[in-house]
Formats: structure tokens, sequence, C-alpha cells
């Protein structure tokens, strides 16, 4: 029963981890906590991730609506992530995970 204690309903932790628990993907929306980050900024700042792999979490990211993608640029077509709502209600998810981290590093 101590499931259900952590998990008001089954199966949200399982949701959750399905939209930040692939690699990078929390420490893109970590960036993103602060300001709007350009494409090339969040490629600079996540070392050794590859341009698809940050395209693609992106992407999934934003059909999740846990970004928004701004254009600022027109030619060359140019954008800002920021995130959402949605997206900022992950900062106290990410800061447990910090504090947790921090206490066992």
């Amino acid at each position: 029963m101590e499931l259900i204690k952590l998990e008001q309903r089954p199966g949200c932790i399982k949701t959750t981890l399905q939209i930040i628990g692939e690699k990078w993907t929390a420490l893109i929306i970590r960036d993103l906590s602060d300001q709007h980050q350009t494409f090339g900024n969040l490629e600079k700042n996540l070392i050794g991730i590859s341009p698809r792999t940050l395209s693609q979490r992106l992407n999934k990211l934003e059909e999740e609506d846990i970004i928004s993608k701004v254009l600022y640029c027109e030619h060359p077509p140019r954008f800002k992530y920021a995130l959402t709502k949605k997206g900022s209600e992950l900062k106290n998810v990410l800061m447990a995970m910090a504090d947790w981290g921090d206490r066992y590093l």
C-alpha cells in the first residue's frame, strides 16, 4: 500500500518518466528553467549531446506542451525555446532530484 501514498493514481510516475525520463531531457528542461535558449546555446551547454538527439528531445517536449518554440528570425528560420506553464511545473521535480543528488554525490 506504500505505492498509493507515493502515487495518488497508479501510473503517474510512469507517465512522468515517459516524458522526462529519456537521457538529456531533464537537463534540457533545467537549461530552459531560467531563460529562453536557442538550439545552439542548448547544444553548447549540453556537452556531448548530438544535434539529432537534441532536435528529437525538443520536438517531443514541444509535442507534450512542456516547451514552446518561438520564431525570432525569419531568414533563415531561427527559434528560441522556453518552458510552458506545464513545463515550469517540472522545476519542483528537478529541484527534488538535484537535492537528492547533492546529498548522495
